[in-house]
C-alpha cells in the first residue's frame, strides 16, 4: 500500500505556507513518522529542501501529482505531537506562517547544507582512454577548464568552486548536452556538536603487562608512562592526557593501533559562564508561603485544573514558593520551566536556583552561542537538565515530562515577542498547560490588569500573599510635587527633598537606587508650571510630539493640535516635550555629590557581555554608593543594603501615549519601589511628580492595587481597550513615504470593500490609516491601521485581515513595503 506525508517546506515564502504531499518510497516507509525532518525535492529544479513531516496518510487527493521524498535526516523525530498541534494553533492565533512557528520550537545548531555539483557522467566514464581524449580534445579552452577541475577534484566538484554562476552554468549546460557531465543536487545534514576524545585501557590494570608480554608489543618510553597512567586513571580525556604527560598524539594513536587502549568521542557540554553569585541565605517559610505551596502542588495531578495568578507584594518570596513548588514537582518526577522577563537581568533568581538545586538548572536565552543552545537543547532531551530558566523562548523546551510552567514577574512587556510570530508567552503557556495538564503559576506584585480581571472573573485561581517575607512593613513612599520645586527657584530633577535624603543615606552607610524611565523615543507635551498635559480628545492619551510641524497627534485615531506658546489652563509659557536621559542625570547627580561613586545601568552601559553582572557585583559588594538606571531596575533585584529609592519622574511614564500608561505607571512606581528595604533595614521612596493627584499615583503611594484595579478598568470599559475588546494592529512600512501611504490606504478600501460584502456597514471599530507615532525606524516610514473586535466577531475580522494582508498580498500591496500585524499589541507606537 502507497503511503504519503504532508510536509510543511522550510521557505520564507507565504506562497509555500501549506502542507504539501509527497509519496513516502518503500526504503523509507518503516523510518518516518509524524515530526521527522525529511528531504524533499522542491520547486521546478527538484532543490533538496528540508521539510516537517505534519501528516501520514495511504489517501492521495484526486489530480495530484507527487514526487518521492529523498530522504530522512535524523533517527529519530525532532518534534513530538504536541509540538506540531502547538504550531497549527500558533498559526491560527497569531496570523503567521508555519515556518515562523517551526522556528521556534526547532533545535538550534541543526543546519542543512544543499549545493549543486558537477561530476564526469556515467557514459563517458565507460569509454576507454583514446575515446575519452578524442572527446576531450574536442572541447573548447572553457569547457576543457570544467572537465580538468572535476579530474582534479576526484571525479566531482561544487559548482559554486568553479567561477561566476552566470558563466559556468552555459558552459555546463552545453557539456550536459553532449553527455560528458551529470549535474545533481547534494546535501549535508549538521549538527552544532562538540565532542571530546577519552582514552582508557582495552583490559582490566591488573591484566595490561600481561597483555603486552603474550602479545609481544614494544613500547617506548612515553608509551609505557601512558599506560601507567591510565592503570591509575581510567578515562582520561585526550587533551588533558596529551598536557600532563607531555605526548605527542602519534604515541596515543600508535597505542591504539596496538589494541592496548580505546579512544571513545562523547558529547561535551558547553554550559554558559555565570559572573553573579549570590550567598545561600536559611529561608523559614511563612504561613502565606506554605498555603500558596499547597495549593499549588496538592493539585499537580488533577485534570482541567486552573491555572495559578500569585499576587505577592513586592519582597514577599515568591521566589521561594516557586522553588519549594519545583522541588515537589521533581520529586514526582517532573521537569520545570520558569520564564523571568529578560535572562541578563536575573543573574541572582538564577544564582539562587543553582545554590538549591545544582546542575540540574539550565540557562537559555538569545544571548548563548548555537553551540551552546544546542547542548542546552540535548541536555533537556538526555534528562540532565530538568529545570530550565529562561525568556520566553525557553518555553518551547523539548522535555518529555513537563509538571509545571511559572512565569515571574508576568506583567512584563518582555512577555510578549515582537519578531514574527508576534506571541505572548502567557496565552502560549497557557495553551500548553491545558493540552498537556501542565500546572502554570503567573506571579506579580503588580498583575496586568488584563490577567487580574480574568482571575475575577474565575478564569484563574487567585492566590495572594500580602506580607513581606521579612515581617517588615513596605517602604514608605514620600510624593513631591515638582509645581513646588520650580516655584522655589530649584530647576534641578533633584528634589530638595531627593538630595536631603541622598546625603542622609549614605551618612547611614546605606546604599541608593535612583529611577528613570525612558522608553521609546514618543515625548509628551506638558506645562512645567502647573503640570499640565496635551492629551488627545477622543482618546484619553497624551498627545505625541512632533517637532518639524510644532504640532501634537493621537497616533490611535489621528487626532491633531496645534502646540501653543502659552499654557491653556495657567497661561505660563513654561511649555515643554518633556525627555531627560540617563546621562544627564548621572553627570547633574556628580555635580551635586562629586564625593559620592555613582553606577549607571541602561542600554549602553550593560550592552558588552558580563557588564550587567560586573555593575551589579560592584554595587553588592558596596564599591558604589549610588545605582542610577531605567526600568531595568524593576526587574527582581535584592540588595539588602539599599534603603532609599528616587522616583525621578512618574509623569515620563503617565503621559506616555499608550492606553495602558497608567497600569505601566502603577507598575514601575511599585516594583521600584519594592527595591529598597528588602532586609532588615527599612526604606524610603521619593516618588518626583507634576500630577500629584493622578489616581495610580495616589493608590501606588499606597500600595493598593485593588483600588488602582477598580479605577482603572472603569476607564478600559469607556473607552473598549483591553480586557474588553481585543485589538489588532497592523503597520505597514516601507522606505518610500508616499507609497506606504497608497498602501496602507489600499488595504483599508479593501477591507471596507470585504466588511460592506458581509452586510457590516458601521466601521467605527477601525482606526486610521494614521502615520505611527514614530513615523520612520531605520529609514523606513511607518503606517498603521489598528482594528478592535467592537461589534464585529474577532474570527472574522481576523479572518478578513489575513485574506487581505497574507493570501492577497501580492494584489493589495506593493512588494517594497512590509506588513506586520500583531493580534493585542502591547504598545502601538
Amino acid at each position: 500500500m502507497e503511503r504519503y506525508a504532508k510536509v510543511v517546506v522550510r521557505s520564507n515564502t507565504i506562497h509555500t505556507d501549506n502542507l504539501f504531499t509527497y509519496r513516502i518510497p518503500e526504503f523509507l516507509i518503516d523510518d518516518i513518522n509524524i515530526g521527522h525532518r525529511v528531504l524533499v525535492p522542491f520547486g521546478k529544479g527538484n532543490k533538496p529542501t528540508e521539510a516537517f513531516v505534519f501528516e501520514i496518510t495511504n489517501n492521495l487527493e484526486e489530480n495530484i501529482r507527487t514526487k518521492d521524498i529523498v530522504d530522512v535526516l535524523d533517527e529519530k523525530p525532532i518534534f513530538r505531537i504536541e509540538d506540531l498541534e502547538l504550531v497549527n494553533w500558533m498559526k491560527n492565533r497569531y496570523l503567521c506562517t508555519y515556518v515562523d512557528c517551526i522556528n521556534l520550537i526547532y533545535p538550534k545548531g541543526y543546519k542543512l547544507n544543499n549545493y549543486k555539483v558537477a561530476e564526469l557522467s556515467e557514459e563517458l566514464l565507460r569509454l576507454n582512454k583514446g575515446e575519452f581524449d578524442n572527446i576531450i580534445l574536442n572541447l573548447n579552452e572553457n569547457q576543457k577548464s570544467i572537465v580538468d577541475s572535476i579530474i582534479e577534484n576526484k571525479g566531482k566538484v561544487k559548482i559554486e568552486k568553479l567561477g561566476k554562476i552566470s558563466t559556468i552554468n552555459n558552459i555546463l549546460e552545453n557539456l550536459k548536452k553532449k553527455n560528458i557531465v551529470d549535474i545533481k543536487w547534494e546535501y549535508k545534514s549538521h549538527k552544532n556538536e562538540k565532542k571530546l576524545c577519552y582514552v582508557a585501557l582495552t583490559v582490566e590494570e591488573h591484566e595490561v603487562d600481561d597483555y603486552i608480554v603474550n602479545h609481544k608489543i614494544n613500547l617506548g618510553t612515553k608509551q609505557k608512562e601512558i599506560v601507567n597512567f591510565l592503570k591509575n586513571n581510567d578515562n582520561v580525556e585526550i587533551n588533558d592526557l596529551m598536557e600532563l604527560l607531555k605526548v605527542s598524539k602519534p604515541s596515543i594513536k600508535s597505542l591504539h593501533e596496538k589494541n592496548i587502549i580505546t579512544l571513545e568521542l562523547k558529547d561535551y557540554y558547553r554550559k554558559p559562564e555565570s559572573i553573579y553569585k549570590s550567598n545561600h541565605k536559611d529561608i523559614h517559610l511563612n504561613e502565606e508561603q506554605i498555603y500558596a505551596i499547597n495549593k499549588i502542588t496538592s493539585n499537580m495531578f488533577e485534570e482541567n485544573k486552573k491555572p495559578y495568578l500569585l499576587h505577592g507584594v513586592t519582597g514577599s518570596g515568591k521566589t521561594e514558593v516557586y522553588m519549594e513548588t519545583i522541588e515537589y514537582a521533581l520529586s514526582q518526577g517532573m521537569d520545570s520551566i520558569v520564564l523571568v522577563p529578560e535572562i541578563a537581568l536575573t543573574p541572582q533568581t538564577i544564582s539562587r536556583f543553582k545554590n538549591r538545586f545544582g546542575d540540574i538548572v539550565g540557562v537559555f536565552h538569545s544571548q548563548l552561542s548555537e553551540g551552546q543552545k544546542h547542548d542546552v537543547y540535548k541536555a533537556i532531551k538526555s534528562g540532565k537538565i530538568r529545570i530550565l530558566i529562561g525568556a520566553r523562548s525557553a518555553l518551547f523546551a523539548p522535555f518529555n515530562s513537563l509538571g509545571i510552567i511559572v512565569i515571574d514577574e508576568f506583567h512584563e512587556g518582555s512577555y510578549k515577542s515582537e519578531k514574527n510570530p508576534k506571541f505572548s508567552a502567557i496565552e502560549v503557556a497557557k495553551f500548553m498547560a491545558i493540552k498537556n495538564n501542565v500546572s502554570l503559576v503567573l506571579g506579580s506584585a503588580t498583575p496586568s490588569i488584563d490577567e487580574y480581571y480574568k482571575a475575577k472573573n474565575g478564569e484563574y485561581e487567585l492566590i495572594e500573599i500580602k506580607n513581606r517575607a521579612n515581617k517588615k512593613p513596605l517602604p514608605k513612599i514620600e510624593v513631591v510635587d515638582m509645581k513646588n520645586e520650580l516655584n522655589n527657584g530649584n530647576t534641578s530633577i533633584f528634589s530638595a527633598k531627593l538630595q536631603e535624603q541622598i546625603e542622609e543615606a549614605i551618612r547611614n552607610k546605606t546604599q541608593v537606587i535612583l529611577f528613570l524611565n525612558r522608553r521609546g523615543y514618543a515625548s509628551f507635551v506638558s506645562c512645567r508650571k502647573c503640570g499640565y498635559v496635551f492629551q488627545c480628545e477622543n482618546c484619553d492619551i497624551s498627545l505625541t510630539y512632533h517637532k518639524s510641524k510644532n504640532i501634537g497627534r493621537c497616533h490611535y485615531c489621528g487626532f491633531e493640535k496645534q502646540i501653543p506658546k502659552e499654557c491653556p489652563e495657567c497661561s505660563s509659557t513654561y511649555v515643554k516635550p518633556f525627555g531627560v536621559g540617563t546621562q544627564k542625570i548621572e553627570e547633574e547627580l556628580k555635580n551635586i555629590f562629586p564625593q559620592y561613586k555613582v553606577l549607571r545601568m541602561d542600554k549602553d552601559t550593560t550592552s558588552k557581555k558580563g557588564s550587567l553582572e560586573e555593575i551589579l557585583n560592584k554595587f553588592k559588594n558596596k564599591e558604589a554608593q549610588i545605582l542610577i538606571g531605567t526600568q531595568m531596575l524593576s526587574k527582581g533585584l535584592d540588595f539588602d543594603n539599599v534603603t532609599l529609592v528616587g522616583i525621578l519622574s512618574a509623569d515620563m511614564i503617565l503621559n506616555f501615549p499608550d492606553f495602558k500608561s497608567f497600569e505601566t505607571t502603577f507598575q514601575l512606581v511599585t516594583q521600584v519601589s519594592g527595591r529598597a528595604g528588602r532586609s532588615d533595614k527599612e526604606g524610603i521612596v521619593i516618588l518626583q511628580t507634576y500630577d500629584t493627584d493622578h489616581y495610580a499615583i495616589r493608590r501606588a503611594i499606597n500600595y493598593d492595587f485593588e483600588g488602582f484595579f477598580e479605577d482603572e478598568i472603569k476607564i478600559r470599559k469607556a473607552f473598549g481597550y483591553a480586557p474588553f475588546n481585543n485589538m489588532i494592529s497592523v503597520v505597514i512600512s516601507g522606505e518610500n513615504e508616499k507609497n506606504v501611504t497608497q498602501n496602507a490606504k489600499n488595504m483599508y478600501e479593501s477591507i471596507v470593500y470585504l466588511l460592506k460584502q458581509r452586510g457590516i456597514d458601521d466601521f467605527d471599530f477601525i482606526l486610521g490609516p494614521n502615520p505611527c507615532s514614530i513615523g520612520k525606524i531605520n529609514q523606513n516610514y511607518r503606517w498603521q491601521i489598528l482594528f478592535k473586535d467592537d461589534n464585529i466577531e474577532i474570527n472574522l475580522l481576523k479572518g478578513i485581515i489575513k485574506y487581505i494582508c497574507i493570501t492577497k498580498r501580492d494584489i493589495v500591496f506593493s512588494k517594497d513595503v512590509n506588513v506586520s500585524i500583531d493580534i493585542n499589541p502591547n504598545s502601538v507606537l
